[in-house]
C-alpha cells in the first residue's frame, strides 16, 4: 500500500531531478572552471534519473501526459521528450514535437534528445517526420544518415523557415547530392543574412568538398561582420577567425580601424589566438565594464585561470548600478556573471614568467596550439566554454561540443576511464 502511494511521488520526483540536470549541463557547457570529466560526471546523473523514471513506466507515464498539456521550461521538456524515446511513448514525443514546432526556441532541447536515442528506437520514423530534426539527424547521427532523405519540398519549407539550413547543406555536400548546388546558390542570394549565414558554416565545415565556394564564404562573413545584427555580427566575426578563413592580425587590426565596439573588439583578440593581444587585453582589467570579458579572451588564449594561478581580485568591487525601490529602471544582466574579477599587477607578473612558453605569431587555445594535437587536448583537458572554438577549429560545427560526454570521451581517447 505505501509502495502504491510512493511511486508517483518518485516518478514526479525523478523527472525534476533530470530537468535540474540539464539545466545545470547548460552552465556546465559555459564554464571556464569545468572540464571533460566534470561533464561525464553531469551525463550519468542524467542517464541515472531516467533510469529511475523507466523503473517507473507507469506512474512517469501517467505523470508526464499531465505535464505535456501545460507549457513547459526547456528542462522539463527535455524530461518528457528523453523519456518519451526512452519508451517508444508515440503520444508524448508527439506533443514535445508538437511544442518544439510551435516554440521554435525550444528545438535545440530536441536535439539533445537527438543525441541520445538509442539506434534501435522504434521512434526514429516519428522523430524524422519534423524536417529541422531530419537535418539535424543527417548532419550529426552517422549511424542513421543513410535512411535520411530530402525532397525539393523539404528543403523549400526549410529555407523558408531559415532553420536548419546549414545542417542540410553539410549532409546534401556530404552525399554529393544534386540538390546541394541549387540549395547553396538560393542561400546566398537569398538577401537574409541569418540563411547567409547557416550557408556560410555549412560550406566551411564542408570543406574540402565544397572548397569550390569556400571564397564565396568568406565574402559573404566579411559583410556579416558589419551587419547591424549583433548575434550576425558576432557569428561572422567568430567563424573568420576560428575557421581562419583571414589573417587574424590584419582582421583585428581592421576592426581596431573601424571603431568597433569594444566588447567585440575583446572577442576577437581572444577568438584570434595570438599572444600578441594579451598586453591590449590586460589594458581592459582597469575598466570594471570589461574587465571580465578582457579575463576570458586572456583564459582563452593562454589557459591561465585567475583561481589558480594567483590573478583573482581578492577585494570586492561594487560595479553594478544600484537600483532605488521606487525607480523605474531594470537592473541590467550580467553577460559574464559568476567570471572572477582579474587582478592586472597579478596577471602580469604571471605572464612576465611564462610569456616565453608563447610564441607570438601564433594562434593558441587554453594554452595549447591550435594544431590537431593541441586541440585534442583542450577536448580532452581544456575547458568546456572553448570546446566550440576548439571544434570550430578542427573544420566541425560548434554544436558537436553540446554531444553526450560518452561521445566525446570515446572520439578523443578510447583507453581513458572516468570516475
Amino acid at each position: 500500500m505505501l509502495a502504491r502511494a510512493i511511486r508517483p511521488q518518485l516518478a514526479e520526483q525523478y523527472t525534476d531531478m533530470l530537468a535540474k540536470m540539464y539545466r545545470s549541463r547548460r552552465m556546465l557547457l559555459s564554464s571556464y572552471r569545468h572540464t571533460l570529466r566534470d561533464l561525464v560526471w553531469c551525463d550519468r546523473q542524467i542517464l541515472t534519473h531516467l533510469e529511475g523514471m523507466m523503473s517507473l513506466k507507469e506512474q512517469s507515464s501517467v505523470y508526464l501526459r499531465g505535464q505535456i498539456q501545460e507549457p513547459l521550461s526547456p528542462g522539463e521538456l527535455f524530461s518528457v521528450a528523453l523519456f518519451a524515446a526512452g519508451t517508444d511513448d508515440e503520444f508524448l514525443l508527439s506533443g514535445c514535437m508538437g511544442l518544439a514546432q510551435a516554440l521554435p526556441r525550444l528545438l535545440p532541447v530536441l536535439f539533445s534528445v537527438v543525441d541520445r536515442m538509442p539506434e534501435q528506437s522504434g521512434l526514429w520514423p516519428q522523430m524524422m517526420s519534423l524536417p529541422t530534426c531530419r537535418a539535424y539527424i543527417a548532419a550529426t547521427r552517422n549511424d542513421r544518415a543513410a535512411s535520411v532523405v530530402f525532397s525539393q519540398r523539404d528543403l523549400l519549407a526549410l529555407i523558408e523557415q531559415g532553420r536548419c539550413i546549414d545542417f542540410l547543406l553539410y549532409f546534401l555536400c556530404r552525399n554529393a547530392s544534386p540538390l546541394f548546388v541549387p540549395a547553396l546558390e538560393t542561400v546566398f542570394s537569398s538577401g537574409r543574412e541569418e540563411l547567409i549565414l547557416q550557408g556560410c558554416r555549412a560550406v566551411l565545415c564542408s570543406r574540402p568538398q565544397a572548397d569550390n565556394y569556400t571564397r564565396t564564404a568568406i565574402s559573404h562573413l566579411l559583410l556579416l561582420a558589419h551587419s547591424k545584427n549583433e548575434d550576425i555580427r558576432l557569428a561572422a566575426v567568430r567563424h573568420l577567425l576560428t575557421h581562419q578563413a583571414v589573417t587574424p592580425r590584419d582582421f583585428v587590426r581592421d576592426l581596431t580601424e573601424e571603431d568597433t565596439d569594444i566588447r567585440l573588439l575583446i572577442k576577437a583578440m581572444g577568438w584570434s589566438g595570438l599572444p600578441e593581444y594579451i598586453p591590449a587585453l590586460v589594458a581592459y582589467f582597469d575598466e570594471p565594464e570589461y574587465a571580465r570579458l578582457s579575463a576570458l579572451s586572456v583564459i582563452s588564449v593562454t589557459g591561465s585561470l585567475p583561481e589558480r594561478d594567483g590573478w583573482q581580485c581578492n577585494k570586492e568591487k561594487d560595479v553594478h548600478r544600484t537600483v532605488d525601490s521606487e525607480s523605474a529602471d531594470i537592473p541590467e544582466t550580467d553577460p559574464e556573471e559568476g567570471v572572477s574579477w582579474p587582478e592586472r599587477a597579478a596577471f602580469e607578473q604571471w605572464w612576465r614568467v611564462h610569456q616565453g612558453d608563447f610564441a607570438p605569431d601564433m594562434p593558441y587555445l587554453c594554452g595549447q596550439l591550435t594544431t590537431p594535437e593541441g586541440l585534442e587536448t583542450v577536448l580532452k583537458q581544456g575547458y568546456l566554454n572553448l570546446w566550440p572554438l576548439a571544434f570550430m577549429r578542427m573544420g566541425q560545427f560548434s554544436e558537436r561540443a553540446d554531444r553526450p560526454a560518452i561521445n566525446q570521451s570515446l572520439f578523443l581517447c578510447p583507453a581513458t576511464k572516468y570516475p
